[in-house]
């Protein structure tokens, strides 16, 4: 996990590292290492991917001077805590800052499973004066992302005892409560105007975003001299009782939740500890996160808002829980949490049965197939763990029934991933009967008839490539090929897999990543993804046999990839990077790269 000390550690990179954290409800937290928001969905406190709490700003009045602790860029000048920032901890969510006799931390957690988030600020006053501390939140809707007539930012809003309640949408019912156990709230109506994003863009171009922030007062608390103080501030979407939280527990959590993620993992394994933090401090129980802001799943209400979502939302979820399922494995089997992986795929599956109830076009049906193929494959990683096959086959039955009906067959494979996948779901459905002593002879039939389609119709034999689609005019290189050799049974045999193989390693392979397309292709975007790495290493493993030798050479292939780890975001890896050496800006923690950043990991171990 990231670590910066003053004076030791490059600013500038703890500026530039991804900073995400989640509880298990319902909010995020997305920054940077310093806790600047400079990209346009960046903020402290996400509902539903918008963001309704853009920064924090804290001040200290000492002796007529105001030094004002804030992460920001505006159209006219920089503010940031460079000169006042000691040291920075993301595994423990922890910033300290020292100046003129005065030193302050702060610590974020979550009170779990509440959809709150909280601040703790401990501060050390060696002068002899008290001091007056303010924290004033800096509030945005990004629904309303360039807002620069004042009479919008002026949310409705209700003052309380210990905070205020603020309505940032009354048609959606989002809020944003602001409570704190020993501050006082001082209601204010001003405006930050022109607050600057900066990014660059998959294409590599610097985009720039600015937006006016509305702020609607600010906590105070007098501070005394030769003390040391602890306050907290409490910020939801809902408004909440603070006699209700104990903040011993809400930051002893994050100590258990990592001890909990780490403990069989080996102390030498410092990459994979960090992953296994990051993912647990990721985690949600009931809505999963693939890249934030995300979408949500599996609450009460989607089974009925599921029928009224436009099909550009239908597709963002259904790739959306793709990614989901695809992530149990590195996610959940290899840190032993089975238990969890189980309720997360039986989840996938109300969800696949839900999508099923409606009508959908040809090109979202053939995504829908896809999460259907790839919940079998999840199910068979779970079911090596732990063999209740009676929870899954019904499920399995019912998919691959529905999958050869003559309507399907004839129209769903036309892409080898979706092809590859419905033969390695049919392995997986006869090794299952086998287990049980049971056959089918349909779907033996079945097996010969998909291997054959793969082979003849995909495989093109004079450039050692799948088509991407059966039916393309000219084919490259890509990277749905390299399903069939790597899902759960291999789809191809004789010498194709090594001539496959060997055209992926030319064409789409580099050391962070592989390209979606071949690099000679008119297609190629200059993008590599580190999510099929681990494909690419199963792949090669099980061509060559596992031995520490075939092991040591896998290992060169992918070495600088796993010592990226946490170097662009905190425990993790990002989710696209550039053939030219950019880091590219908009793409936040991904579950499914960094669980199969974690799978790759346990190929060498």
């Amino acid at each position: 996990m990231f670590k910066y000390k003053r004076e030791i550690n490059n600013y500038e990179q703890a500026r530039q590292i991804e900073y995400s954290l989640t509880d298990n409800s319902k909010i995020c937290f997305c920054t940077t290492g310093t806790l600047y928001t400079k990209k346009p969905y960046h903020g402290m406190y996400i509902k539903n991917g918008r963001v309704l709490l853009e920064n924090i700003v804290e001040t200290f009045d000492i002796d007529g001077n105001t030094y004002r602790m804030v992460e920001i860029d505006t159209n006219s000048k920089e503010m940031n805590t460079k000169e006042y920032l000691t040291s920075i901890d993301l595994e423990k969510n922890y910033f300290e800052y020292n100046f003129s006799d005065l030193s302050y931390s702060k610590r974020f957690s979550f009170v779990e499973n509440e959809g709150i988030l909280c601040i703790e600020y401990t501060i050390k006053n060696m002068l002899r004066s008290n001091v007056k501390f303010k924290v004033i939140p800096l509030i945005t809707y990004r629904d309303f992302y360039n807002m620069k007539n004042n009479s919008m930012l002026k949310f409705n809003q209700r003052d309380t005892d210990d905070g205020t309640f603020i309505s940032i949408s009354v048609l959606k019912q989002e809020n944003l409560s602001l409570k704190s156990d020993k501050m006082n709230w001082v209601a204010d109506n001003n405006v930050l105007r022109e607050v600057k994003h900066e990014l660059v863009n998959t294409e590599l171009k610097k985009e720039i975003y600015f937006e006016d922030l509305a702020i609607c007062g600010h906590f105070e608390s007098d501070i005394k001299g030769l003390s040391e103080t602890k306050l907290y501030v409490f910020c939801s979407y809902k408004d909440f009782n603070l006699e209700d939280i104990n903040v011993l527990d809400v930051f002893n959590n994050i100590e258990i939740r990592n001890k909990n993620a780490t403990f069989d993992v080996d102390d030498s394994f410092i990459e994979l500890q960090d992953l296994a933090k990051s993912m647990i401090n990721s985690n949600m129980k009931d809505i999963m996160i693939t890249t934030l802001p995300y979408s949500k799943f599996f609450e009460n209400d989607y089974k009925n808002l599921i029928h009224l979502l436009t099909e550009q939302e239908l597709e963002k979820d259904i790739d959306e829980l793709i990614d989901i399922v695809r992530a149990v494995e590195g996610k959940y089997l290899y840190f032993k949490r089975v238990k969890e992986a189980k309720i997360t795929v039986l989840n996938i599956y109300k969800m696949i049965k839900e999508i099923s109830k409606l009508e959908l076009k040809d090109d979202l049906k053939e995504k829908y197939n896809i999460l259907r193929l790839w919940y079998i494959e999840a199910v068979n990683r779970i079911l090596q763990k732990e063999g209740r096959i009676e929870l899954y086959m019904d499920s399995i039955k019912e998919i691959l029934y529905n999958l050869i009906e003559p309507e399907n067959r004839a129209t769903c494979f036309k892409s080898i991933e979706i092809t590859a996948l419905m033969l390695n779901a049919i392995k997986i459905y006869l090794n299952i009967l086998t287990w049980i002593g049971d056959t089918d002879k349909q779907f033996e039939i079945q097996e010969t008839y998909f291997k054959n389609l793969i082979e003849n119709e995909f495989w093109i034999k004079e450039k050692n490539i799948m088509k991407r689609r059966i039916d393309e005019e000219e084919s490259y290189a890509n990277i749905e090929m390299i399903y069939t050799l790597s899902l759960s049974f291999p789809c191809v045999s004789d010498d194709i897999p090594n001539k496959l193989l060997d055209s992926i390693f030319k064409e789409l392979y580099t050391p962070y990543g592989l390209r979606s397309v071949s690099k000679y292709s008119p297609h190629y975007d200059g993008l590599i993804y580190p999510k099929y790495m681990a494909h690419f290493i199963k792949a090669n493993l099980r061509l060559t046999g596992i031995t520490r030798a075939s092991q040591k050479i896998a290992y060169n292939l992918v070495k600088e990839l796993l010592q990226d780890v946490g170097k662009y975001v905190n425990g993790g890896t990002k989710k696209v990077y550039s053939e030219k050496g950019v880091a590219i800006d908009g793409m936040s923690y991904d579950i499914l790269t960094n669980a199969e950043m974690v799978r790759l990991y346990h190929m060498f171990m």
